[in-house]
């Protein structure tokens, strides 16, 4: 029987790491992860539709980043509890929410895996996109589910490529890609030995990025993914065969697969 919790540490955390893991590293990108994701807002906007939120909840938005979820969610309940690692991407979900003038959110800087759910008390929903980089991911399920009332949705990577475009991670990763399970396989099985059977759905997502030429999109994916340079010959002919010309700007459309994890808590109503 395989040991979910185990693989997770040797070959998720590592992943964590890697790609933005400290919040030091998180810090540094803000305010760019923030201007590429700020253009497609229709996307939250449907998935936190699908929460069945209620004016009286309040919500738990764990890796809140820039408030990407925590912001529209915001705009339906009472409360939200926004937590992350990274003082910048908070800074920034700060300025927004002022923007939007909304007074019921609340932003905590610190790990979920070690932060004190005391301090803020049980959550009617809690929320995770993309973002549950510990290294316990066993103990963290259980933390989740005990700390929410009714329904808990975790997005995360269904596709062997995690992070990165499933074409790239093919040609970077080849065979060692192909035989190591998803973290959304991870967490599913090990929800299953928790006694939860959630709803479990996966979506092809393609998101659209902008660079200002070929030589710009090589770097930003080089230095997002940490990649040497023993990589960037595959990756300048991964840009130049899958990115198209508007202008003088390169224009690419990364694809990603992205699970939907949903489960009604035990009594939740």
């Amino acid at each position: 029987m395989a040991n979910w919790n185990e693989i997770w540490k040797n070959e998720k955390y590592p992943m964590w790491i890697e790609n933005g893991g400290l919040a030091r590293y998180w810090d540094m990108i803000a305010a760019q992860r923030f201007q590429r994701l700020s253009g497609n807002k229709d996307a939250p906007e449907r998935e936190v539709e699908e929460f069945n939120l209620r004016q009286t909840d309040t919500v738990l938005d764990i890796g809140c980043g820039t408030g990407r979820l925590t912001i529209p969610i915001a705009k339906r309940v009472k409360y939200v509890y926004g937590i992350d690692v990274s003082k910048e991407m908070l800074k920034i979900a700060k300025e927004q929410g002022e923007k939007e003038g909304l007074k019921n959110i609340k932003l905590i800087n610190a790990n979920f895996e070690t932060f004190d759910v005391n301090r803020i008390g049980k959550a009617d929903v809690s929320v995770s996109y993309n973002s549950l980089g510990v290294y316990d991911i066993k103990n963290t399920l259980i933390k989740i589910n005990n700390v929410t009332k009714r329904d808990v949705f975790i997005f995360t990577f269904a596709g062997k490529g995690e992070w990165l475009d499933e074409r790239l991670a093919e040609i970077i990763y080849g065979e060692r890609q192909r035989n190591v399970p998803s973290s959304a396989e991870i967490i599913h099985n090990l929800l299953k030995e928790m006694g939860i059977n959630p709803d479990f759905e996966v979506n092809h997502n393609i998101y659209k990025r902008e660079y200002n030429n070929i030589d710009d999109a090589v770097k930003n994916i080089m230095e997002f993914y940490r990649f040497t340079e023993v990589f960037k010959k595959y990756v300048e002919k991964f840009v130049k065969k899958n990115s198209v010309r508007d202008g003088k700007r390169c224009i690419m459309y990364h694809h990603r697969d992205i699970a939907k994890i949903h489960w009604r808590v035990e009594n939740g109503r």
